[in-house]
């Protein structure tokens, strides 16, 4: 979690000033520009002054959950209900303060009912990240809480390569109308063909395992819970363990408290986050390489990303697919890796000329030295 003393100015003004006026607030900024960070800090600084308030924290996913409770422990913070919208929906409690992360993924009527059951609203969103069907749209937002806009215009995770790749996939995005924090150093994405998907994944197992070794946080994202299975079988075959036989939970969803132990079991550090399972401290803690889906990825970011499979047949999404690419490659804060074989997948192919080609093959020598693992 990022310190009070590191903020910049813009978001010292609202967790100090435009936290205690009156009013619903929407928070917007592009992805990076420390909206998640900036509403934990203005809800520790609400619960210093008001200790005996009624608050609560509404998001969309339980990795977000996991995040905001990792974040406020961090602070030192009281214990905080946070919950997903689908429980803020089922409950019945009031509270004087709700604050609300990736609002732009609520349906209108999740806003309609924070209104009615609290005095204070803070949301925070970026329309541009919309992923889901049946959501508010950026006029519903402002409209149903009565909010006051508060812009964040800089933006410090994403690196200048990213953002020309974000550019180039989505250019009405304008991006590139965001100041960017010019302190931060500027690496390359990276694109590798591999032979078949076994390279990839020996790659991205050698790379993220380097990274995590070292103290960094390395996740590898993939669009589909197949493609996860798919992963983490070549992962174990390559490593001569057993596969993993596919448990389902009660909702016929893959069980992955299951492939978690199997992981222990096998002695590969590497865990499933996401869905209500597994968890960010306990990967942080073990330097445990993560494992998610694009849309569990939502709201997070990590040192490292990788992003395996990028071949022209994978399915990433049946609607607004380059929305969901987009969050997904804007997860790095630092490196993005992005792997295929065969022919490379449209919506890479945007950016193509922007990255730097690498050799999967190069993974065979003892380090990769062209990674750029000091940040």
């Amino acid at each position: 979690m990022i310190r009070y003393d590191r903020l910049d100015d813009d978001q010292k003004d609202f967790v100090d000033k435009e936290i205690n006026k009156r009013g619903n607030v929407w928070i917007q900024g592009f992805a990076g520009s420390g909206k998640s960070v900036m509403l934990i800090h203005a809800l520790r600084k609400k619960m210093v002054n008001n200790p005996n308030a009624n608050v609560c924290v509404v998001v969309y996913t339980y990795s977000l959950i996991d995040m905001f409770k990792t974040g406020m422990a961090e602070l030192g913070m009281p214990p905080i209900p946070v919950m997903t919208y689908h429980q803020f929906k089922n409950g019945y409690g009031n509270y004087d303060y709700i604050f609300c992360d990736e609002v732009q993924d609520l349906p209108a009527d999740v806003l309609s009912q924070m209104k009615q059951r609290s005095q204070h609203v803070y949301v925070a969103g970026d329309s541009n990240q919309s992923i889901y069907e049946n959501t508010v749209t950026t006029t519903e937002i402002g409209n149903i809480i009565n909010a006051r806009p508060f812009v964040l215009t800089r933006i410090y995770r994403l690196t200048r390569s990213i953002m020309n790749a974000v550019s180039n996939l989505l250019p009405n995005m304008d991006i590139f109308g965001s100041r960017r924090d010019m302190t931060k150093k500027d690496v390359s994405v990276r694109l590798g063909k591999g032979y078949d998907e076994n390279e990839e994944v020996k790659y991205v197992w050698e790379q993220s395992s380097n990274a995590t070794s070292e103290g960094y946080s390395a996740a590898v994202l993939l669009p589909k819970h197949d493609y996860i299975i798919d992963f983490a079988n070549r992962l174990l075959r390559q490593n001569g363990k057993a596969t993993w036989t596919l448990q389902e939970n009660n909702w016929g969803k893959p069980d992955y408290n299951s492939l978690n132990s199997h992981f222990r079991n096998q002695g590969l550090k590497i865990e499933y986050v996401g869905n209500g399972y597994g968890s960010f401290q306990n990967a942080e803690r073990n330097r445990n390489t993560i494992l998610m889906t694009y849309h569990s990825a939502k709201g997070m970011d990590f040192d490292n990303v990788f992003l395996p499979f990028l071949s022209d047949d994978t399915s990433i999404s049946r609607r607004d697919e380059e929305t969901l690419f987009m969050v997904a490659i804007t997860r790095s804060k630092m490196n993005l890796f992005i792997t295929y074989s065969g022919y490379l997948h449209r919506l890479v192919s945007k950016f193509e000329s922007t990255c730097q080609r690498i050799d999967l093959k190069a993974s065979n020598q003892p380090a990769d030295t062209n990674i750029d693992f000091d940040f």
